[in-house]
This record gives structure tokens, C-alpha cells and sequence, in this order.
């Protein structure tokens, strides 16, 4: 268990290295416009937890116009903190500027990523400080409720990440089905709460980490070659699902 333990310590470090980097390639990239620098908060506010739904969502810093520019960018699976503001989340309409100059009104929901204040979307994250990040391991059905005459026609693929509430499992006694509710993105605010079969979702950090770190390579040109090496390391040594272990091969980790 402790070697577990410091493998997967020594992963999201590797992980923070990445991103940083990743941060400060997409700064240069951004350089368009000018959004205000992140603040440390003087003074602490409540935040509740909070899951990506959507690979790749932006996260924006305000303008000195008070418009919202693309800053980074979280992964699917990642966890973040929302603020809260007397119980209530904090967010804001504000208009989101591209770089084309085209300008769109939303909602923004005001977050807190490694640290650091940004804005987001609401249609990419959760609102529910009860769910975590899941993996789904098999191929399964997608259901309407807890029922097992409410399956639907669609389905979650193999490694699929979405987020699990684990004290909603529950049992329907007629077709001795376990069920537990997941909330997967469909751009909607705070995504779209579904039921799968609970044998098929698995809260196993490690296989989430090692899918997110082998998303986080993708994207770097060049990667330091002894991140890789730390990288290669911790991956052989987790816990993680034959899936995922073929994945990690395929990647030449």
C-alpha cells in the first residue's frame, strides 16, 4: 500500500510539471490578448469539489474589459474547487472573447485549478461535492433511472471517465440489477446525471491518473526526458486495470 501510495505521489507530481509547462506554452500562444494575472485570494473562501466532464475544457482569466480569455485548458476527469459565495456558487454572465474578436455571452462558474483562479463553463463541470471521477470498464448500457426496464439505446464505451455519485448504489430487487448514478457531459449545465450497472464503474485512482497523464503526453512536443522517465517509472508501478496497462504499452511507457 505505500508503495502504491508513492507511486501515485510521484505521478501527479510528474503531472504538475507537465501542466505547468503546458500553462506556459499556452500563455506565449495567447498572447493577443491581455488577460489580468491569476491573484492569490487574501482572503479564504469555501469551495466544494468539482469534476471535469469534457477533455480539454477552457478555463479563462478576465480582461481588463472584464471579458473572459482562454488561459488553460483541464482534462477530462480532472478535479477542480468551485467558490462558493454564502452557499451559493460563485459565477457570472460575462461575454467570452476569441481570438477571432467574435464575443459570446454565457455563464462562467468561478474555480480554483492547482492553485490558481480561473473561470469555466458551466457545461463542463459539476455542481455535486458527493461525486468523484469514475472509469467505466466495460462497454455498458446507459439507463434513464435505477430500473432495469428504463435502458436506453445508448451506451458508455470502455474507458470511458465520467463522475460517480458512490452513495447513490442502489438495487432493483425485481431483476437483482446494482445500479449507481453517474453525471456524464451533453452541454447541458452541470452535465447530465444517467444510471449504469454499478459493476461496470470503477473510482480506481490509479487507472484514472495513468489515462490522464498518457492525454497530458499527447499534447507536449518534446516532453522533458526525465519527466518521461519518472513517468515510465510510476506507470509500471500502479495498480491500473489490463485496459489500461494496454494502453500504457501502446504508448511506449
Amino acid at each position: 500500500m505505500k508503495k502504491t501510495k508513492l507511486t501515485l505521489v510521484l505521478l501527479c507530481a510528474a503531472m504538475v510539471f507537465i501542466s505547468c509547462n503546458k500553462e506556459k506554452n499556452n500563455s506565449e500562444k495567447n498572447t493577443s490578448a491581455a488577460p489580468q494575472q491569476q491573484k492569490t485570494k487574501a482572503e479564504k473562501k469555501e469551495t466544494i469539489s468539482s469534476v471535469i466532464l469534457y477533455d480539454g475544457t477552457p478555463l479563462y482569466l478576465e480582461n481588463d474589459e472584464g471579458k473572459m480569455v482562454y488561459a488553460d485548458e483541464a482534462l477530462l476527469g480532472d478535479t477542480i474547487r468551485i467558490y462558493m459565495d454564502k452557499n451559493t456558487i460563485e459565477q457570472k454572465e460575462a461575454i467570452r472573447l476569441l481570438s477571432s474578436g467574435k464575443e459570446e455571452n454565457f455563464n462562467f462558474i468561478h474555480v480554483s485549478y492547482y492553485n490558481k483562479d480561473y473561470w469555466t463553463r458551466d457545461i463542463f463541470i459539476t455542481n455535486d461535492a458527493s461525486v468523484t471521477p469514475a472509469l467505466i470498464t466495460a462497454t455498458t448500457i446507459i439507463y434513464n433511472s435505477a430500473d432495469g426496464t428504463a435502458a436506453t439505446s445508448k451506451k458508455f464505451e470502455e474507458g470511458s471517465i465520467v463522475a460517480v455519485n458512490e452513495a447513490s448504489k442502489t438495487t432493483d430487487s425485481d431483476l437483482d440489477i446494482d445500479f449507481v448514478e453517474v453525471t456524464c457531459y451533453n452541454a447541458a449545465a452541470f452535465g447530465n446525471k444517467v444510471w449504469v450497472k454499478s459493476e461496470a464503474v470503477s473510482s480506481n485512482k490509479a487507472d484514472i491518473l495513468a489515462l490522464q497523464t498518457l492525454k497530458k503526453l499527447e499534447g507536449i512536443e518534446n516532453p522533458d526526458a526525465a519527466v518521461i522517465d519518472q513517468l515510465s517509472y510510476s506507470l509500471d508501478n500502479l495498480p491500473v486495470s489490463s485496459f489500461v496497462a494496454e494502453k500504457i504499452i501502446a504508448a511506449g511507457l
